[in-house]
């Protein structure tokens, strides 16, 4: 089992919680380790190497290279494929483990991906186990920070509602459990394990303050059903996308389409219907007028005009400016409403219902989730148990367990040492031999995305993806297999819309032979050879 610590910071890179880096250090030559700590033996070196990490980065490069090329780690093959092994081997008895749902509900086909949100799965990978820990927040506290802003926004409301919603949320912040949760202060850098070890677990007093979210929440919807359709979060999501399609750079004879346009004006005039304001009247009026010249632009079906054709028709006529002003227009109405219509609230509605019970408000409940969800957790707690047993291939499920915490515990590792994230493929895929990805942020505030695959088909594929100003994206794809690079080359088109329909704008889209080492089993070299290694910070926490 894992205990929690009650220090300020937990120590995610140790050598006996870190089956990766103990490996390492067992099987390093002496010249090897010298070259890293001067000398110092054994027992020291992880507390100096990771103590001065960030004073000294080459102990950290040198240590790296030991990692990549221990021949234990780098013939561990792919996570996808050991989690596969793990659950045909629980399968084999008729009373199956509680390991064997999480592995079912963790691994989902890579044809799946739309369905399953990856943000989760990343999260719960446990690349992130130790820092989650670190991180994990009192729900009491967040509860009390959820209410501050709600009032916060709520100051300026006129309505009569709005003002008693605000007044129900500052009664319960004077309750007696939330009165007594400290606001960590930043100067003073409380533990958040701190304010969870002294927070109010009272039954009775977490049962009535419950109670009385659950009729703040039931305020809360009571009046947002009855707020006009102009404020639904439909027509303000419609009116970011239709913004997007907007772009210079997507209004391009190769990226330009006119059928999502007019798709998202239409929402947007559904929902304008609906209103029954008079404002929303004239905006009606600007809108039919850009659907009427929409309209006399589109190719005929006898004869249809080329994309940029229609382009050219598109903005003679300058529907963008057009459907820019209507959007203004729109923006400008929703900021007049009461604040408790502005999109902040639906949002903290949201957090207020996954604080309404008093299971959801005891202090501990953040860490229990993290530990019934958390593969590397998961995976620790099933260690104990199928030691203890009587499983008829109790030692075969004990292997494939250690080398899955083992394979999880390099990534954490790399990602340490490499000063980014490096994870692996939640995903199970047919085609994929191995993969993983590695991610950086610099300071110049672009995010890049290295991307590894080795597939049966088409032999090693390596991806370079970088993003900045929020949603312009460059892609480079590296293959030396022709056939897999004439079918991206054919699907380019799909990939533009794919991209434009998440409102992400595909700057450019290039094909590469592999460079030198492009062809290496791990992306690290290609990220240390791309110059903006030193730019970046890393978001893992170490203790030495």
């Amino acid at each position: 089992m894992i205990n929690i610590s009650d220090f300020k910071q937990l120590g995610i890179i140790l050598p006996n919680t870190n089956k990766a880096l103990e490996k390492v250090l067992t099987e390093a030559t002496h010249k090897e380790l010298e070259a890293i700590t001067q000398g110092k033996d054994l027992k020291t070196v992880l507390g100096d190497i990771l103590k001065q990490s960030a004073a000294t980065p080459q102990a950290n490069k040198e240590l790296l290279q030991l990692v990549k090329d221990n021949p234990t780690l780098k013939n561990l093959g792919d996570v996808s494929a050991t989690i596969k092994d793990l659950l045909n081997t629980l399968k084999s008895d008729k009373n199956p483990l509680p390991l064997e749902k999480v592995l079912e509900n963790f691994l989902s086909n890579i044809k799946d991906v739309k369905n399953t949100p990856l943000k989760q799965k990343l999260d719960n990978s446990g690349i992130f186990l130790e820092s989650k820990l670190k991180d994990v927040q009192n729900p009491q506290l967040e509860l009390k920070n959820t209410l501050i802003s709600l009032v916060k926004n709520l100051q300026n409301a006129t309505s009569s509602t709005s003002r008693l919603i605000a007044n129900e949320a500052k009664i319960l912040l004077n309750s007696e459990v939330l009165r007594s949760v400290k606001t960590p202060n930043l100067e003073t850098k409380i533990s958040n394990f701190e304010s969870i070890k002294t927070a109010n677990d009272n039954p009775k007093a977490l049962a009535q303050l419950s109670s009385s979210i659950e009729k703040l929440i039931a305020s809360l919807k009571s009046t947002l059903s009855k707020s006009d359709s102009i404020h639904t979060p439909v027509l303000t999501k419609t009116l970011e996308q239709l913004q997007h399609k907007l772009e210079p750079k997507v209004l391009t004879s190769e990226n330009f389409k006119l059928p999502p346009i007019k798709e998202s004006l239409h929402v947007i005039s559904t929902q304008l219907q609906k209103s029954f304001t008079m404002e929303s009247k004239g905006l009606m009026a600007s809108l039919d007028k850009i659907l009427q010249v929409l309209k006399s632009i589109e190719p005929a079906p006898t004869n249809p005009a080329t994309p940029k054709a229609s382009l050219e028709s598109f903005l003679e006529k300058n529907v963008p400016k057009m459907i820019t002003n209507l959007g203004e227009d729109i923006k400008s109405l929703i900021q007049k409403a009461d604040p408790i219509f502005h999109k902040d609230t639906v949002s903290i509605l949201n957090k207020l219902e996954s604080l309404n019970t008093p299971q959801k408000l005891h202090p501990q409940n953040n860490v229990k989730e993290i530990m019934t969800s958390d593969l590397k957790a998961v995976l620790l707690q099933a260690g104990e148990e199928v030691l203890k047993s009587n499983h008829p291939n109790q030692a075969e499920i004990s292997k494939h367990i250690d080398k899955l915490s083992l394979q999880i515990d390099n990534y954490q590792l790399l990602s340490h040492l490499s000063n980014g994230t490096s994870l692996y493929l939640p995903y199970s895929w047919d085609m994929m031999e191995d993969g993983n990805i590695h991610m950086k942020k610099s300071d110049d505030d672009k995010f890049y995305c290295d991307i590894y695959l080795k597939l049966k088909e088409y032999g090693e594929v390596n991806l370079r993806l970088t993003l900045y100003e929020k949603n312009q994206l460059n892609l480079h794809i590296y293959s030396s297999n022709e056939k897999f690079k004439n079918l991206i080359q054919e699907n380019i088109p799909l990939l533009r819309s794919a991209l434009i329909d998440t409102q992400i704008t595909p700057r450019e889209i290039r094909i590469h032979e592999p460079k030198t080492n492009a062809g290496s089993s791990s992306p690290y070299k290609q990220v240390a050879s791309s110059g903006y290694e030193s730019e970046i910070h890393m978001g893992f926490e170490v203790k030495g």
